[in-house]
This record gives C-alpha cells, structure tokens and sequence, in this order.
C-alpha cells in the first residue's frame, strides 16, 4: 500500500519509486521527482536528505547507484550518499521547497522489481512494464476457427509474410510453425518470437531443441526469464504476419495448434490495426532486460522430457470468414479483466463460457457471470474433465448447486469429458450477446493480474453464432471417461458432469449466499 499527499498548487512532485529492485543490496534503487519551476528542492526519507538541482527543472531520480539507475528509468540521476536508502518494508519520503512540504508518500511492504507512479492505477506495476489501453478496429474481415478441428489455419495464416512475422508463445513445439519460421526467416522477413523460459512443469527438451534450430537459422528467438520478468509468465498465444494477426486460445504445440488434443478457439485478422497493436505489445516485451537472446540462457535452463499428443479429430466446425463489425484487442495486466467484466455487465441474453478451470471461486468475472444470471442472463459455464482439473471443477459446478435456494433463472456448469470431438477443454473464450472474446486469459488472478495474456473481443453477429455452435456442440457431447450429471434434486444422469444451479433474484439472499461462498 501507498498513499500521497500533493500540494497542487506546487511546482514539484515525487512521482516514481522503486524500492525493491532484484539486486544486491537494492542497487538501482531510487525516487523520481518532477521540478517544473527551480528553487531550493530537497527529498528526504527521515534520515538522509537529497540536494535537487536548484537552477533546472525536469525529471530527477535522487540515487545511490546512478550507473545502476539507468537502466530503469530515462530521468536525470542526482547521487546521494548512503544516509538516503529506500526501505523495502516501508518509507516516508518528503519533498520540500525551502521550509514547505510540497509532497509526501508513504509506501508499506514495496513489491519485489516493482514502481510505484503516482500518475497510474494500481501504482505498484512491474519495472518495465507500460500499461496499454484496448484498441479498436472496425469492418475487418476476420477468420474464425476451432482446433482441433482446423489445425492448417494458423499456419496458413503465417505462411506467406513478406515484411515481418512475430510469434508469442507460453510453449512452441509444433514442428509445422516452426518450419514456416524458418523459410520466412529465408526469405529475407523480420523474423522474432518470444516463448515463456520458465512454463510449468519446466521447459521441454523439445522446445529448447526447437528453439536451437530457429537460432540456428538466424531467428531472433527471445525467452522471457529471470528474477526481474515483468510477467509471472508470458503465457499470449498470437503472431503478426505482415498485416495479418493470429489470436489463439492455444499453445504453438502438437496437442493445440497441431490439432492433436485440445479444444481450442482461435481467429484470424486481416487487419493493419490489430496487427500493428499487436506488434507494439510484441515490442514492448522483447526489448527489456527480462527477454535475454535464447543463445545467451541456454546453458541455464534445465529441461524436462515429454510426450507429444498424437491424437486424430474430425473436422466438425470448418471455418468461418466474414467481417467483423468491431474488433477490440485486449491484454493483461494491462486491461483484460476490467474489459471483460465490463462485457459481462452489458449481456443482456445469453452469456456461454469456456474454460478449462475457474481457479478462484470468488473470482471477479466468476461473480460477475452471476450477477449476469441473477439479473436473467441465461449462463452456461463449460469446464475441462481431464485428470489435473475435474475434482476442483467437479467442486465448484457443487459448490454453486449447494448455494441454490430459488430455480427462477438457471445457471448451469457441465464439466466435460474427453470425447470424439476433443481431449479436453483447453479454450479460454466467452461468448455474450453478439460479441465472442478468444484469447489466453484464464479465469484466476494469477492470469489477470500477473501474467502477459492477450486475447481478441469481435462484436459481429455471424462470429458470435460460430462460436456459440461450437459451444452449444461441445456442450451436448456425451463422454466416455466416467463423467455423471448431478441436478438440484439430487438426481444423476450419464455423460458429462452437469451442475444446472440457479441464481437468487433478492438482493439479501445473493449477499448471504455470497458470503458464504467467499468465507468457504
């Protein structure tokens, strides 16, 4: 926590800390003021006190470190001597003119390779990292697929770039891409991607065999690792092929975009709009400290042996093409999540979600979904029933039955198991009203507020209507894997894991079911 205290009829102000960087003895440390008028400024932390320049104006960053402090901020470093140090448990800072007090902060506890900038919310924020608003396209015409029914779309998507060809990935593994990247790279185009270094469960030997043959072949391979990553991981799935975009809810591997596995949502856009976002979001994280060249980290990263999915799907959802009245790119930290909750507020109808786990049962988008229910939204969550997920999923589609005191306006969770169009739900998407949302975002905070995630809001009637036929298909598939139903009275019936709850209309008793839900 931080508070500040600004006299605004002033001509200063202590605008960025960073208390906390991942070195020793917290070289690079610093505070950032702002002079707009000179005078006889100091900063003091109670103990040391900083001499600003008295005869400039501009930005100073009052240091202990000035060659270390360069390499976090562009403001003017004005050394202190060693009586000035942020404290990481907490800290006043004083900015004064003369005898005034013209600012003071006060932090608690500063987060580890984290600012504080007074002029953002939340102000805390990963060092490196520069939050995006969502951007806005309009009349793009757009592709829309499923895996893994359609796994020749993405390539086909990325197979002819002329200019440029950047791809995100947690994880890349399917020899197919990574074969385009290579004769794209041949063919004289900026070829770059960006994988996770550090994924759950550790990198694969093939993935880092992979990454080997594009460094080989002279693509720009950059890995996102370290104390300092801005992102707990980099998990976005997308690519920029000139000005083509590709937004995934899969991973660059043989079980999704190899169409091997997974159910997965994904769509193309043939838009310089999107795809230029999309290429400053690419920018922005391949050119910190935190993205290291592959070739540079190799030897540092242990890796893990895996199988590859090798299973075989039938094309049940071809393609579809059209053009979107309105596309919206959005990603997290930055803004996904108060996007979403957002759209959640104005579904009017119908509101389907995909996911293949909801980590938090008072999650933000899970009670806004709920809200949504209890103003008559009709909602229909469908979950994952592969083994690493079905007993918390199975739990919480429970949980929601047990909440049930009023069947006026149903919400109903299924929790699906692997079948003849699918091994499991992998897709991270929503469909609300006339407007679908594809992309990497989970439904956890991890996810929103932690990781880099990207995903793609269409606002047109005819995507809507793909997705909701896929979801509504997915949703009436039978499983083979020992899946059951379980309705309010108690009943089960066989197939998939169906909680079908309702959500209560008065405002007393959704509190108290509320609060029952969060404390347990």
């Amino acid at each position: 926590m931080a508070s500040a205290t600004t006299d605004t009829a002033t001509t200063g102000e202590i605008v960025e800390l960073y208390p906390n960087p991942t070195t020793d003895e917290n070289r690079g440390e610093y505070a950032t003021v702002t002079i707009t008028e000179p005078g006889n400024w100091t900063l003091t932390d109670g103990e040391g006190v900083v001499d600003l320049p008295d005869d400039r104006t501009g930005r100073f960053a009052a240091t202990r470190h000035p060659d270390k402090t360069a390499t976090y901020t562009n403001a003017i470093p004005v050394a202190t001597d060693g009586s000035f140090q942020l404290a990481v448990s907490g800290e006043t800072l004083t900015l004064r003119r003369g005898d005034s007090v013209v600012d003071t902060v006060s932090y608690a506890d500063a987060p580890e390779s984290q600012q504080w900038r007074a002029d953002r919310e939340p102000r805390w924020q990963p060092a490196g990292f520069e939050p995006r608003a969502p951007t806005t396209v309009t009349d793009a015409s757009v592709e829309a697929f499923v895996l893994p029914d359609n796994p020749a779309a993405p390539i086909e998507a990325i197979d002819d770039a002329d200019d440029r060809l950047y791809l995100a990935a947690y994880t890349l593994t399917d020899q197919r891409v990574v074969d385009e990247l290579i004769a794209a790279r041949d063919r004289g185009v900026d070829v770059a991607i960006l994988v996770e270094g550090g994924p759950v469960g550790g990198m694969t030997e093939q993935q880092a065999t992979v990454l080997d043959e594009l460094t080989a072949a002279g693509v720009n391979v950059r890995v996102m690792t370290g104390d300092a990553a801005r992102f707990r991981y980099h998990h976005a799935k997308y690519a920029v092929a000139d000005d083509t975009a590709v937004v995934l809810t899969e991973n660059w591997k043989p079980s999704g975009t190899g169409g091997a596995d997974s159910r997965g949502w994904g769509l193309i856009a043939d838009s310089a709009g999107v795809a230029n976002e999309l290429a400053a979001i690419f920018e922005h994280d391949t050119t910190w400290k935190d993205t290291p060249k592959w070739e540079t980290v190799r030897g540092e990263i242990e890796t893990v042996e895996a199988e590859a999915a090798t299973g075989s799907y039938p094309q049940r959802h071809p393609p579809m093409s059209t053009t979107a009245d309105k596309l919206r790119v959005l990603a997290a930290p930055d803004n996904a999540e108060s996007a979403l909750v957002e759209r959640i507020n104005n579904t009017e109808e119908e509101l389907l979600i995909i996911q293949p786990s909801i980590g938090d049962r008072d999650y933000r988008l899970l009670r806004a979904a709920i809200r949504a229910a209890d103003r008559g939204v009709e909602v229909r969550i469908l979950l994952s029933g592969t083994w690493y997920a079905e007993e918390e999923n199975t739990a919480l589609a429970e949980t929601l039955r047990d909440r049930v005191v009023d069947d006026t306006v149903p919400l109903s969770v299924r929790v699906a198991d692997e079948n003849d169009r699918f091994g499991k739900i992998h897709a991270k998407g929503i469909v609300a009203d006339n407007t679908a949302v594809i992309g990497s975002l989970n439904w956890n905070d991890n996810s929103a507020e932690n990781n880099r995630e990207v995903a793609i809001a269409v606002t047109d009637a005819a995507v809507a209507d793909y997705y909701r036929e896929v979801f509504t298909g997915d949703w009436q598939a039978g499983g083979d894997g020992g899946g059951f139903s379980v309705l309010p009275s108690g009943e089960l019936l066989a197939g998939l894991v169906v909680v079908a709850v309702a959500v209560i209309s008065a405002t007393a008793l959704l509190a108290k079911r509320w609060l029952v839900f969060v404390e347990n």
